[in-house]
């Protein structure tokens, strides 16, 4: 017997080194401003510090794959196939921009991994990054990532994925991530006259300086253009992260930039144009039948 040959699709690994050349205000989802302190925190997560559980200072990977990877994908895809303001169904745009979300009380079809299949052909920024059409999630998303801050507190982990940067965990190892917090306060109008309409409110903010290691991971079966999609979306990225942006906060600098060749994708937006934006239009997205109609 001619023995089976089993395919074995390994992930591919890249890393991103990233800057921060202003500070970053990053508030922090569980407390809000409602801490001890009144003062909205800086992001945090949990970490075992000393054998005890600890919420650290962090970067948010929900929050850095919409702002440097969907976003700017949607952005671009609109731009390319020449789709401008109020053309798209609304459940189109949730879907491109924040993934999307599935209709109360409906049910996938008997068709979902076809339909899926054919999405995900016609759109490789989909097949990267996944989300939900009316009536069902996309099965998972091609790009996964995880971002650390070069500190002291994520040393441990560093070393266990990444022991070859000897640079980066030297630089981890000289500072706490909570050496790189500081405090700005700023004024708002309040609409009450008496009180001048102005309040003061606080937040914490990520010190210019600090550094953030991205690691992001692509699922072995990835296409051609979907990988290609990764370069693209970097590029399209305004180096922009968290709030504040209008006041100069969260400007980043890509100290080590990815390698990938934006060639793929652009060539399938050359190739597939017309169809991706048919079905962008008619919110079947290539496959027929219409998947978001909201």
């Amino acid at each position: 017997m001619t023995p089976t040959t089993i395919l074995i699709h390994p992930p591919e690994r890249h890393r991103l080194v990233l800057r921060a050349v202003s500070p970053i205000s990053h508030g922090d989802t569980l407390t809000g401003a409602d801490n001890a302190t009144n003062t909205r925190l800086f992001m945090r997560q949990a970490a075992i510090l000393g054998g005890v559980v600890e919420r650290v200072p962090a970067i948010s990977e929900n929050a850095l794959r919409s702002v440097a990877f969907r976003q700017p994908l949607a952005d671009h895809l609109l731009d390319a196939l020449g789709i401008g303001p109020g053309e798209l169904p609304q459940a189109v745009m949730n879907l491109l921009y924040s993934g999307g979300s599935m209709a109360a009380g409906t049910t996938a079809p008997d068709s979902q991994f076809e339909l899926e299949h054919r999405l995900r052909k016609l759109y490789p920024s989909l097949e990267l990054l996944g989300g939900s059409v009316d009536r069902f999630v996309l099965s998972g998303s091609r790009l996964k990532l995880t971002a650390w801050l070069v500190a002291r507190e994520y040393l441990p982990w560093l070393e266990l994925v990444m022991p070859e940067e000897t640079e980066l965990l030297a630089a981890a190892a000289q500072v706490s991530a909570f050496e790189l917090l500081a405090e700005e306060t700023r004024t708002r109008g309040t609409g009450s006259e008496s009180e001048g309409n102005q309040m003061l409110y606080s937040y914490e903010t990520l010190a210019a300086g600090a550094q953030v290691i991205v690691e992001i991971t692509l699922d072995g079966r990835t296409s051609p253009a979907a990988r290609a999609a990764v370069a693209v979306a970097l590029t399209s990225w305004d180096k922009y992260f968290g709030g504040q942006a209008r006041q100069g906060r969260g400007r980043m600098h890509v100290e080590r930039p990815l390698t990938i060749d934006p060639a793929p994708y652009l060539d399938h937006l050359a190739a597939h144009g017309e169809a991706m934006r048919a079905g962008l239009l008619d919110g079947t997205f290539g496959t027929g039948t219409v998947l978001c109609a909201r």
